[in-house]
């Protein structure tokens, strides 16, 4: 959190660029639900990069981690359909607050997923472990650390049905916490390489 209060205009630049872009994301038929994985991959590696205070401009772990992004935004596919499942739910229910608990808990499970999954993208691109193995890294990692997983999960889909409710513009802000939310509790949960 200190870090978006320290550098929140820049915070708000990466929250406007990926709200713009995965509302544009949002109309292209048949593989819209891949390209909007892609683009929060994207955007979680320049959040990750610009923390550690490395050349976020730098796309060269892009270039040789392509097949990597690709894959996990194949796998992270589900996931952006259980978001945009959620929103539907929300913006079409005449009963909102029935509604309510089926959007956060669509949402809960798709912000876990979307831990787990960053988590071991990140594990693949810093020690080159096999995209497999990563996600089986990150897997165990946030069963034992699933507190600090599903506390930020709530939190965060709770932040998405607010952006919901305010037309996506909450999306400006909700998307880089979700993006330090994804670095620190990578750091926090001590995912690394087995020996």
């Amino acid at each position: 959190m200190n870090h978006l209060k320290t550098h929140w205009q820049q915070s708000l630049v990466l929250g406007v660029i990926a709200t713009l872009l995965l509302i544009s994301a949002r109309y292209i038929p048949f593989v819209g639900a891949v390209f909007i994985s892609f683009i929060l991959l994207i955007g979680q590696r320049i959040a990750e990069r610009w923390i550690e205070g490395k050349d976020w401009k730098d796309f060269n772990t892009l270039k040789k981690g392509l097949p990597a992004f690709i894959i996990v935004s194949v796998v992270l596919f589900p996931t952006s359909v259980l978001v945009g499942s959620s929103m539907g739910i929300l913006q079409s229910s005449q009963h909102l607050l029935s509604a309510i608990p089926s959007a956060m808990g669509l949402l809960i499970v798709a912000i876990y997923f979307y831990l787990v999954l960053s988590h071991s993208l990140r594990l693949r691109l810093d020690s080159e472990v096999g995209i497999a193995k990563a996600i089986d890294i990150a897997g165990l990692a946030s069963l034992k650390n699933f507190k600090i997983y599903f506390v930020l999960s709530f939190y965060l889909g709770l932040l998405v049905v607010i952006s919901a409710f305010i037309w996506n513009v909450g999306l400006i802000v909700t998307l880089p916490l979700l993006f330090y939310s994804s670095h620190f509790s990578f750091l926090e949960a001590k995912i690394s390489k087995p020996q």
